[in-house]
């Protein structure tokens, strides 16, 4: 009897930790892989190599289970920048170093939170949807996202379509009552640092 018992404790407490239920992962829309370097262009513009925007993941400090920031360099032929992007519980903040916040691209608990305001903008989630240009990207990739529309206080309204591990791939402008798309993700790879010799 005592030896049934033995064996009967541990395969009980291990069927009571089976049934836990297990807090979900928050999805992170925004790219965060090191080196992952993202490539836009303005459909409704000239496709010329020049007119291209690219996005780098220059530094990490997450994993796709937590929170952290994330170093983008944001270059084109006339103009380079470093952002901050900081990820927490499905959320999306533009910062500086300090931690203040710039903008607030996605809200906390994103997609649960359908409506948001920052700084005179409304978002409204508007739906998910898979994205017809999702061919470029590994066969691992989701290709279903999230559309957010934009109305800000003047100015055509805008929606993008985050992706997760991926973030904005499409953004599209209510241009006489059509949706024009004047961002686009057309390529997708790793780059490495280039090598600095010391003196």
């Amino acid at each position: 009897m005592r030896s049934a018992l033995r064996c009967l404790v541990p395969a009980v407490l291990l069927a009571g930790l089976a049934c836990q239920p297990r807090v979900a992962t928050p999805v992170v829309y925004g790219p965060w892989v090191e080196g992952l370097t993202l490539a836009f262009a303005d459909p409704s513009q000239s496709q010329r190599l020049e007119d291209r925007m690219q996005v780098r993941v220059a530094h990490s400090t997450m994993a796709l289970s937590g929170p952290g920031l994330v170093k983008l360099d944001v270059s084109s032929s006339r103009s380079h920048l470093t952002v901050l992007v900081s990820h927490h519980d499905g959320g999306l903040d533009l910062v500086e170093e300090s931690g203040r916040i710039l903008a607030r691209l996605l809200p906390a608990n994103f997609p649960d939170t359908p409506r948001w305001v920052d700084r005179g903008t409304e978002f409204t989630m508007v739906g998910r949807a898979a994205w017809d240009g999702a061919t470029l990207l590994p066969a691992t990739s989701d290709p279903i996202g999230i559309w957010v529309e934009a109305k800000p206080q003047q100015g055509p309204k805008r929606r993008t379509l985050y992706l997760p591990n991926l973030g904005e791939v499409e953004t599209r402008e209510e241009r006489n009552g059509s949706w024009v798309a004047v961002n686009r993700l057309v390529s997708y790879g790793f780059t490495d640092l280039p090598a600095f010799k010391r003196p």
